[in-house]
């Protein structure tokens, strides 16, 4: 039996038309899931207590067990949330900003972790920005903040929320 193999050019042409016939279109502006929604709105709430100052805003998304930590080149320290949930609740003259983007978010039953950029202002002014790790347990409640580590950077070595980026002549980078 003699079969007549089409040339490859052909053959590649014949397989990428299949393949684009099977291919189900992506929809142009994908919503986030719900539950992904639910852990940033967590987490920015933690955020909004922060610059209103209010410390049972801030209880209310963390767990009661929850933990701070902050990574550096001398190593890595912890500490409870109690003590910065009592320092967000302190009057104070000055707003504490801390915007978070380009992050992502994973989702596991019970169990999610946002990834994400930040920087830190005092008022207007910027102190310092990193990056934060966010661990977070889908109580009956909602989403509760299990885990909070981050990096601190300070200088040229940082970088600025969309918007907010620093006058080229302070020296400071995005």
């Amino acid at each position: 039996m003699h079969r007549t193999i089409p040339p490859p050019a052909l053959f590649l042409c014949i397989l990428l038309a299949a393949c684009a016939r099977e291919a189900p279109e992506a929809p142009a502006n994908p919503e986030p899931h719900p539950e992904e929604a639910a852990v940033v709105a967590a987490v920015e709430q933690l955020f909004e207590a922060m610059r209103t100052g209010d410390s049972e805003m801030a209880r209310a998304v963390f767990h009661p067990d929850a933990r701070l930590g902050r990574a550096g080149e001398n190593g890595i320290n912890f500490n409870s949330a109690d003590g910065f949930i009592e320092m967000i609740g302190r009057p104070r003259d000055e707003v504490y900003d801390e915007p978070v983007w380009d992050w992502t978010v994973q989702i596991d039953g019970r169990l999610a972790q946002m990834w994400t950029r930040y920087a830190f202002y005092r008022d207007d002014e910027f102190s310092h920005c990193g990056w934060e790790g966010f661990q977070l347990y889908r109580a009956d409640t909602g989403w509760q903040i299990t885990q909070l580590i981050d990096t601190m950077y300070r200088g040229d070595d940082c970088f600025h929320p969309p918007g907010r980026e620093p006058a080229e002549e302070s020296g400071q980078t995005s």
